[in-house]
């Protein structure tokens, strides 16, 4: 399944040093964290407050209520290498970030970073250099979390190309062990006599006896009518010149 067809291709290694394996486990666990943690407070702010969550908090929580299972599932197919469940995962990563994105925009680069400073500070001269701080990093820090979201969700695409291809290995070398007959050894036991059935045993028994006996018979026969039929092709023979020897003495 080629989700990033021809631009992009796996990589190897998580961080240039750790295994793909530990960098998505890497990545679950906080994950899974962060949903639990999300539904909780969720949990939370529904018992404490009257008014009950905001729609923006009632999404994040059914968001994370649905990234519950498929964490689970992922980490399952992480430990036993099943490549749908971490590409049900991926799926959902994706989601995730597509949505946050529109946070991230909304927060750092929408909204003036200016109207969160101190009106102090403003005050004293420097509203014009704390301004452009304050965007610079708001610019930065958008960037930054756009970029690691990127990175992870190619680790976990990573992964799974590599199980994916690793299972396509295993299947056509299994086929070339096929082909080459490893796999199709008849068991010896299949034709040996002695591990059949008793019922077998005697009716295969019966059987060639019967198939010698016909043969025999056959053989019988068919030795008999050749026997006749030079008999007859003799006797033939015999009266033809006798009676060409009556007609050349009659004349």
């Amino acid at each position: 399944m080629d989700c990033f067809p021809k631009l992009l291709d796996p990589t190897e290694s998580f961080l240039c040093c750790l295994s793909l394996t530990v960098g998505v486990k890497l990545l679950m666990w906080p994950h899974l964290v962060l949903v639990l943690y999300t539904v909780a407070t969720a949990i939370e702010n529904l018992i404490g407050e009257d008014n009950g969550p905001g729609a923006s908090q009632l999404f994040e929580t059914l968001w994370s209520l649905i990234g519950v299972p498929v964490l689970f599932a992922g980490l399952w197919g992480v430990c036993h290498r099943a490549e749908p469940h971490v590409r049900l995962y991926w799926y959902y990563l994706v989601a995730s970030f597509i949505i946050d994105l529109f946070y991230i925009v909304n927060l750092f680069i929408l909204q003036d970073a200016c109207v969160h400073l101190k009106l102090e500070e403003a005050a004293h001269g420097g509203q014009a250099f704390a301004c452009g701080v304050a965007r610079s990093i708001s610019t930065t820090a958008a960037v930054v979390s756009i970029i690691v979201a990127l990175y992870l969700i190619y680790i976990v695409w990573s992964w799974c190309e590599d199980v994916d291809s690793s299972q396509g290995s295993d299947a056509i070398a299994s086929l070339l062990d096929l082909a080459d007959g490893i796999a199709l050894k008849k068991p010896s036991f299949m034709f040996e006599r002695n591990m059949m059935p008793d019922v077998v045993g005697p009716s295969m028994d019966a059987t060639e006896s019967i198939i010698s006996g016909a043969s025999i018979f056959y053989g019988s026969v068919s030795n008999v009518v050749i026997g006749e039929a030079k008999a007859v092709t003799e006797f033939v023979g015999t009266q033809i010149d006798d009676i060409e020897t009556y007609a050349i003495g009659q004349n």
